[in-house]
């Protein structure tokens, strides 16, 4: 995904501790190189004070810093020293090859080594003209100002080195000139990729920079809405009303919970639940129909219209008169159909094995929502349970779409038979302690329960992204054993709020791959005997609507992906065009 991708890159300028460390690892390297150098060349034994220049690089990085980055808060001081600390590194590798290459060849350093520092200085000019540009926001003309002073300065003792030791001034200027030049050949190769046609690869970059670092989103969602495109919202809710308790809503959408963090759709599970429950007064449960990340809103500006309509739907709501409820479940090679009848409606979720694709594509509800459709009842929601995902099997399937389609059938034919007259409801959250605050949201663990013909029946919804395969079967099977439930399922929410994380190997740790089993298993108990506690009889208002547009990010992740990918290619192609460059500029020169 996107934030996986892009935040790899980004690592070797974040995850250090402390600017004090860092500057101190600096020091450190220029002591190395300079003590090779010393080692090495018998004129700066005789002329020491010249070592002083290989300590000027952290004194000139401060400089640069506090002309063109002062005060930024996402290139801040210790992120420039992390550049430096590259480069550094990339010297004293070279002094260190060239040292070993000279004593089993039994030659002279200086017939080594100044050619490896030129190939140094190439490298680390070109690595220092990618960060500086990549993360300064002035106009073009400062940037590559910006970006040849660095290289200059960062290469300045490799120039007076070239002119009192190496003899090479020409080759080591014309070095620097060619890693400057190639990278503005990687400007304009990275223009002609723009966005949509439009947005350039450097503003996406600097814009998910802000967030990534800054947590300010305001830049990503601006592009997200700007290449984004209309669609129509599918919203759908079923309200369960019962007399002295506050109404319950069911809110079914065709969005998906993404991209990650904070940006876009992603607080829609939670944050936007809390909302609406304190200005509506009921208990809110938000659950996504089938969808992918082509269906993630751009904004926040779009979640907060989808909050406006979900009120507006509230309003719009009209009671059923039919009473009739029925609950069905069919299972088959770890698929997994639970279909609910409330009335004239309909709502499935979906379960599939761990092996098959995170999120069920969208394309399916045509043919799904007809198979309901022919039984007479209206599809109100058709949820991907979002429950299972194998993390140790890199290979994704397909799922299987016929599998899913006659095990609906299969549920809803069932539907048809058994059905009892009046409906009773049970709904509670909680928000355990103790569990992994990277792992579970703040939606926490929710159950609904029904009680329908005497027989209970309960959805348990956990805020989460995926579950670690095997975690449902074994929730259910002790849940079965020490509660009074005939069929249960577990469902996730998809939050996407928790998604772009560093740490995990995917960006997101599903439910239950942190979390000890026993501990899950006892939140989903507490939650599960708080609904039972509250089952009471209750009437029954729907709601539907799909004429409403909305704007979605659309394809815009494939788009960034191929994009990613190309932009790797250029920079891996180009570094290693220059550095071939470098050495026939040493053989010609």
């Amino acid at each position: 995904m996107f934030s996986e991708d892009a935040s790899r890159h980004l690592r070797v300028f974040i995850s250090f501790p402390s600017l004090r460390i860092i500057l101190f690892i600096n020091i450190i390297l220029e002591s190395l190189i300079s003590l090779e150098m010393f080692a090495l060349f018998p004129f700066i034994r005789v002329f020491p004070q010249t070592l002083v220049l290989f300590f000027t690089p952290s004194l000139f990085s401060a400089l640069v810093h506090r002309t063109f980055f002062h005060g930024d808060r996402v290139f801040t001081l210790r992120r420039f020293y992390a550049l430096q600390l590259v480069q550094e590194a990339i010297y004293v590798l070279l002094l260190i090859v060239g040292a070993l290459a000279a004593f089993l060849l039994q030659i002279e350093p200086g017939y080594v080594i100044p050619s490896l520092i030129l190939f140094g200085v190439a490298a680390s000019s070109y690595i220092s003209f990618l960060v500086v540009t990549g993360f300064y926001r002035g106009s073009p003309l400062v940037i590559l100002a910006a970006s040849l002073l660095n290289i200059f300065l960062q290469s300045l003792r490799w120039i007076v080195m070239s002119i009192i030791l190496f003899e090479n001034l020409i080759e080591a200027l014309s070095v620097m000139l060619l890693s400057f030049s190639t990278g503005l050949l990687l400007l304009v190769l990275l223009s002609l990729k723009k966005v949509r046609g439009k947005t350039p690869p450097l503003k996406v970059f600097k814009a998910y920079l802000d967030y990534h670092l800054d947590r300010n989103e305001e830049p990503l969602e601006s592009f997200f809405e700007e290449t984004s495109q209309e669609t129509n919202l599918k919203l759908s809710s079923a309200t369960f009303t019962a007399m002295g308790k506050p109404f319950l809503s069911l809110i079914g959408l065709n969005i998906h919970f993404g991209p990650f963090g904070t940006v876009g759709s992603s607080p829609l599970p939670s944050r936007l639940v809390e909302e609406l429950e304190e200005k509506s007064g009921r208990r809110i449960l938000l659950l996504r129909s089938l969808s992918d990340h082509s269906l993630n809103l751009p904004s926040k500006r779009e979640v907060e219209k989808i909050g406006s309509l979900i009120m507006a739907g509230f309003n719009s709501s009209s009671m059923l008169k039919e009473a009739l409820a029925g609950f069905s479940q069919k299972e088959a090679d770890g698929y997994c159909v639970t279909a609910v009848r409330l009335g004239h409606y309909c709502i499935a979720f979906l379960s599939c094995p761990g092996y098959s694709a995170e999120d069920l594509p969208w394309e399916w509800l045509p043919r799904l929502s007809s198979v309901v459709e022919k039984h007479g009842l209206t599809p109100l929601l058709i949820c991907d349970a979002h429950n299972s995902i194998d993390l140790s099997n890199r290979t994704v399937h397909n799922p299987d779409e016929n599998r899913f389609a006659g095990l609906l059938e299969e549920t809803v034919t069932d539907l048809e038979k058994a059905v009892s007259e009046g409906l009773e409801v049970g709904f509670n959250r909680i928000r355990p302690k103790g569990l992994p605050g990277d792992e579970i949201g703040r939606g926490g663990v929710s159950a609904l329960v029904f009680n329908i013909g005497g027989k209970k029946h309960a959805i348990i919804t956990i805020d989460g992204n995926n579950m670690a395969m095997g975690v449902r079967n074994r929730l259910i099977k002790g849940l079965k054993e020490t509660m009074n439930i005939s069929t249960l399922e577990i469902v996730t929410t998809d939050t996407h709020i928790l998604t772009g994380l560093k740490k995990a190997e995917k960006g997101y740790f599903p439910v239950g791959f942190k979390t000890p089993m026993e501990s899950l298993l006892e939140a989903c108990r507490e939650c599960l005997a708080g609904a039972l506690e509250k089952l009471s009889p209750c009437g029954l208002e729907a709601y539907m609507d799909d004429a409403k547009l909305i704007r979605v990010t659309g394809d815009i992740f494939t788009e960034l992906e191929k994009l990613i990918e190309y932009s790797e290619k250029a920079i891996v192609m180009l570094l290693a065009l220059l550095e071939l460059s470098t050495g026939l500029l040493i053989y010609v020169l």
